[in-house]
């Protein structure tokens, strides 16, 4: 749907990524009254990653899966495309981080119009499902794409590359931007990760 603009690649950190703290307030107990053992509560949205298969040869698409579970007691929405919610947390290549390239993306028809129609209303403890693919033609070589709204009509793009031999630990989160006409919700983020591994090998 996008058409990549290679010219702007270059290496830089992951930015726009939101860490989510979750701070629970105590109150003084009675004597007569033990403390309950502190529980914390449940993320708002459930996140848990898997890889199609445990390896990939150098180029192959690489296909892992995500589940969203709503753990809410009311309805809310979820995309069902990882463009503009998915976030890369950390990518590791045999143990040393591996540094992302960002760019841009034009699109024949606006984006952010795109990621509204691709939200689904989920049921308090419903699920959706969605996958994240590598793409062997990026303009950094096989790479895990994650993109977000630039403000423009366009994205802005982070290219994560997948193309040299290794064992591979990917910590994803889920942070949907703000979209024109969309309610904000609790469902717009989550705090917990899901994390993945897979072995990319030669030849």
């Amino acid at each position: 749907m996008g058409v990549p603009r290679a010219g702007t690649a270059g290496r830089a950190a992951l930015a726009g990524c939101l860490a989510l703290l979750l701070m629970a307030t105590s109150v003084g107990c009675r004597r007569s009254r033990p403390a309950a053992s502190p529980t914390g509560p449940a993320a708002t949205v459930g996140l848990t990653v898997s890889a199609g298969q445990p390896s990939y040869r150098v180029g192959e698409q690489i296909s892992l899966r995500l589940k969203l579970v709503n753990n809410r007691d009311a309805e809310c929405q979820l995309s069902r495309v990882p463009d503009g919610a998915v976030t890369v947390m950390s990518l590791t290549r045999d143990g040393t981080a591996v540094a992302p390239a960002v760019g841009g993306a034009a699109y024949y028809r606006d984006f952010t119009a795109y990621l509204v129609e691709n939200l689904v209303r989920v049921p308090p403890r419903g699920s959706v499902e969605l996958t994240l693919g590598s793409d062997p033609q990026s303009p950094v070589g096989p790479a895990l794409t994650t993109s977000a709204p630039d403000g423009r009509g366009g994205a802005a793009v982070t290219w994560w590359p997948v193309d040299q031999p290794g064992a591979y630990r990917l910590v994803l989160g889920y942070l949907r931007a703000p979209l024109r006409g969309v309610p904000a919700d609790a469902c717009a983020a989550t705090a917990e990760q899901g994390t993945v591994a897979f072995e990319v090998r030669g030849g």
